[in-house]
């Protein structure tokens, strides 16, 4: 910017100089070509008078007046008689020139007028200025005076005065550049703050100010720039904390959040959106819902809304990445200066996933405990019925279904036994006591408990066990009742003759507990159900073997309680192993 102004100051000066340098020289030289006429014209009213005086004009040697006049005057002084023939010329041979009657100056001169002519001489070879007058006189010898010079003179002085303006132009241009930089830096060192301070402000550096004193424009200038500046710097920082804050809340939402414009394309997704669909904001920004969730069911819900503007609520069930059930929440964006115009969709998801699924275990929980309930109170009735009406008189009969009444009570029993613990586990409100339980010694007394029944099936239970393993903290009996429920298992599905190891041992302040058999197996569809009330793999083997269907629900709810983790590795006809992980707050070695 510096260098245009200085180009066009110093070209505005060049101008101006050139101008003024041009109407000089036009204007000196019309004047100079009208002295030059005056005073010829002068001249010739000088020779007029004298040739006026001498009584005998006819006697006269106008050759040699000519040439008299023309040193007196510094002139071409020609005399040319009434017919235009020259009688004298102080500068050429009268015998060679023609006939001047057709001269412009000449034929004024004999209309009575004084002539004057401008026009280059073939005699003199110049361009010469000529000014002729009329001699009135009865004479005939003379008829006009006629004075000339040549132009030469003046050309010459044009050029002294071109040579003169080229140089007042060069120092002129000289001295302007001096000035002119020095004044058009300090017009431009404020603007060139300027310019630096909004390349700053467009990097990002909001609040930067100037500091220029300067009581004109650019003072003013300044002053509205700083005020920008401050005011830019306070609302970005608005703007960019509550925008912070608007991300953090979204991202910290654990319901899934897209935001879309008019067109489908999305603005935002939270982590949560990125979690449940697998994807990254980045590679999904601005492009179209479809091809981000493929799923036609939500495009079209977004599609009404759309086309509606009205909040609605729908379930959803997706298959890729995972198979989720989601609730959708759908609302139009609107503007809060705006309300009328709606900019886009925002869709809030809610995995119900885990909901859906522990309502069916739920309804699933219900009809199995009514089923297991049902079963042995329908055949409890059946034989009292039975016996009511007139079998207890048959002592035979009457032992026979007083004993199967016997095993059902006993079902019953066990069922809400199991029933009662496990609610007692899973109550939250019923804190587990911290008590020292002696791992070493509680193993033990679990394996010489169920001992005797894996000798009626002819089962080793082989222990390796860690010596002076670390004391725990809990409830001794739901540890104990862990172990009886996984060793109890395992001693159900291993065949006669098989083995059951159970390991322990402690690493990286973690108690590991293992039961692995060589029993049956497990086919891999079940694992993940394994745990769940009631769930059997096989129900008819279940029942035959006394089994209520809660134990491996319980044991999950009592290594939660423990704040540990339990692992299956089953393979059919090969064998299961249990394994535990349970936390150790301190190396407690008895």
């Amino acid at each position: 910017m510096q260098r245009k102004i200085l180009i066009a100051f110093i070209t505005l000066l060049l101008i101006g100089v050139l101008t003024t340098g041009i109407l000089a020289l036009s204007l000196f030289r019309a004047e100079y070509i009208h002295g030059i006429e005056k005073r010829l014209e002068t001249n010739s009213m000088l020779i007029k008078e004298f040739i006026f005086q001498n009584d005998n004009i006819d006697q006269l040697d106008f050759q040699n007046l000519s040439e008299l006049f023309s040193d007196r005057v510094n002139a071409r002084v020609t005399l040319i008689d009434f017919n235009g023939r020259v009688v004298g010329d102080s500068d050429a041979d009268i015998s060679k020139l023609e006939n001047y009657s057709d001269r412009p100056e000449v034929k004024k001169a004999f209309e009575g007028q004084v002539g004057i002519s401008r026009r280059y001489s073939d005699a003199l070879n110049s361009a010469m200025i000529y000014v002729a007058i009329p001699f009135e006189h009865n004479s005939n010898q003379i008829s006009v005076i006629r004075l000339s010079m040549p132009l030469e003179y003046l050309n010459n002085i044009n050029r002294t005065m071109l040579e003169y303006i080229v140089i007042s132009i060069i120092a002129g241009l000289l001295v302007a550049f001096l000035l002119g930089f020095r004044y058009v830096q300090t017009v431009t060192d404020p603007i060139k703050q300027l310019t630096n301070a909004t390349k700053k402000i467009a990097q990002g550096n909001y609040g930067e100010k100037l500091y220029l004193k300067s009581e004109d424009e650019l003072g003013t200038l300044t002053e509205n720039f700083n005020l920008m500046s401050t005011k830019l710097h306070d609302t970005i920082n608005q703007l960019q904390e509550s925008n912070t804050k608007m991300r953090a809340i979204l991202s910290s939402m654990i319901n899934g959040v897209i935001a879309l414009d008019n067109l489908k394309r999305i603005m935002f997704i939270n982590p949560a959106a990125e979690e449940m669909f697998n994807l990254k904001e980045e590679d999904i920004k601005g492009k179209y819902i479809l091809k981000a969730v493929r799923n036609n069911i939500l495009d079209d819900l977004i599609q009404k809304l759309l086309n509606s503007n009205v909040s609605s609520k729908d379930e959803i069930e997706i298959f890729t990445p995972n198979h989720r059930i989601l609730n959708i929440y759908s609302n139009p964006i609107r503007l809060s200066h705006d309300p009328t115009r709606t900019i886009g969709v925002l869709i809030l998801i809610q995995d119900i996933t885990e909901i859906r699924k522990l309502e069916r275990m739920r309804k699933d929980f219900v009809a199995n405990v009514s089923h297991e309930l049902k079963t042995p109170l329908t055949s409890i009735k059946g034989f009292v019925e039975t016996l009511k009406n007139g079998a207890v008189e048959d002592e035979k009969i009457r032992n026979k279904f007083l004993d199967i009444i016997d095993i059902e009570t006993n079902r019953l029993t066990l069922l809400i036994q199991d029933l009662l613990l496990l609610s007692e586990i899973e109550n939250k409100n019923n804190k587990m006591k911290q008590e020292k339980i002696n791992v070493n010694k509680s193993i033990n007394e679990v394996n010489l408990f169920l001992g005797e029944i894996a000798k009626r099936k002819k089962i080793k239970i082989i222990e390796e066990i860690d010596e002076n393993l670390p004391n725990i903290y809990g409830s001794p009996g739901w540890f104990k009742q862990m172990l009886i429920n996984l060793i109890d298992n395992a001693i159900k599905y291993t065949p006669n003759g098989g083995e059951i190891r159970v390991i322990s041992y402690y690493k990286r302040k973690h108690l590991i507990i293992k039961i692995k058999d060589t029993g049956i197996g497990i086919d891999k569809e079940h694992i993940s159900r394994l745990f769940e009330r009631f769930y059997r793999v096989d129900k008819a083997r279940t029942r035959q073997i006394g089994g209520t269907g809660l134990g491996l629900a319980i044991v999950k709810h009592i290594v939660l309680s423990f704040k540990g983790r339990i692992e299956l590795n089953s393979e059919v006809n090969k064998g299961t192993e249990f394994k535990i992980t349970l936390p150790v707050k301190n190396r407690n070695v008895k």
